[in-house]
């Protein structure tokens, strides 16, 4: 019988084998299978033959007390899959954490901000300063373009050509995509490249990663949680919803397209969804906009 910690080894190595998953998600399942075999360890086991029913239900309880239902999901996803893996190999008779209901996560729309409040959002910044026209250009990247966070910040300037206004990213799975750039994103990039450069000439900033286009006040690649941080800035500015997060530039891209009529299967591919049913989340359009279609379109609206 295999032990436990080698068969998630084996899972996380096959997965990263054949680029299943993102960088990041790879991190969380790392996190997550970590999580559940420091569990087992201090209950003493160590072959799947060991777990029963009660102790799998009790580190459920465990989860329960410290987390939310939606990342109580996402780390029995983690361990189901991971057991999974090893039923297909033929290590183990049985999935032992399908006997485990797992809780039901209601379905709830991410907040977005409507076309208005984007045009609020991303007002020209007071200043002509490098972090205010850096942030400027990734504000007006992310609406344009509706990139993942993690995508923004990997971004390099060899995936960009502003001349034609299309970028190359690399998404979840490392599944590559063409993604159009709109004309003011365009110009926010152009500015703060422009400016980028001037500031190296001034030595005003070491850029130590000339292959990133994001870049800290250190010259290095920006974090998701500077990206986040500045993005509060501008939210509380301009006295927008505190729920609204990195998230919402991507929620807010794929609605005012479908919005103003695009194709759900071309939205599906903009946003790099391997599956069309996580792109219909995005299909809420507001009731007003249904009204009025419906009004138009019906014989007797």
């Amino acid at each position: 019988m295999i032990p436990i910690h080698q068969i998630i080894e084996e899972f996380l190595k096959q997965n990263e084998a054949e680029r299943r998953l993102s960088s990041h998600s790879l991190r969380g399942y790392r996190q997550d299978l970590r999580e559940f075999l420091n569990y087992l360890e201090t209950q003493g086991i160590e072959e799947t033959r060991q777990m029963d029913l009660p102790l799998l239900r009790g580190f459920l309880a465990q989860l329960h007390q410290k987390n939310k239902k939606s990342t109580v999901a996402r780390k029995m996803a983690a361990i189901r899959s991971c057991f999974g893996y090893a039923q297909k190999k033929g290590w183990i008779p049985e999935n032992p954490i399908v006997h485990i209901r797992t809780p039901k996560i209601e379905k709830t729309i991410p907040p977005f901000l409507s076309e208005k409040e984007v045009d609020t959002f991303l007002q020209e910044p007071d200043t002509g300063s490098l972090l205010d026209l850096r942030d400027q250009a990734f504000l007006e990247l992310f609406y344009a373009s509706g990139l993942r966070l993690s995508e923004l910040t990997g971004l390099a300037w060899n995936s960009l050509d502003l001349s034609v206004g299309m970028l190359r990213v690399i998404g979840k799975g490392d599944k590559e995509r063409i993604v159009p750039v709109g004309r003011k994103a365009v110009e926010s990039l152009m500015n703060y490249q422009r400016a980028l450069k001037q500031a190296e000439q001034r030595s005003e900033i070491k850029i130590n990663d000339h292959q990133s286009v994001f870049l800290n006040r250190f010259g290095k690649k920006i974090s998701d949680r500077t990206i986040a941080r500045r993005l509060k800035k501008r939210v509380i500015k301009g006295n927008l919803s505190p729920a609204i997060s990195p998230h919402s530039l991507r929620h807010s891209f794929a609605t005012h397209l479908l919005n103003a009529g695009a194709d759900l299967r071309i939205v599906q591919e903009l946003l790099g969804h391997t599956s069309l049913s996580t792109t219909q989340k995005y299909t809420h359009i507001s009731m007003n906009r249904l009204l009025e279609v419906y009004q138009k379109a019906h014989p007797r609206g």
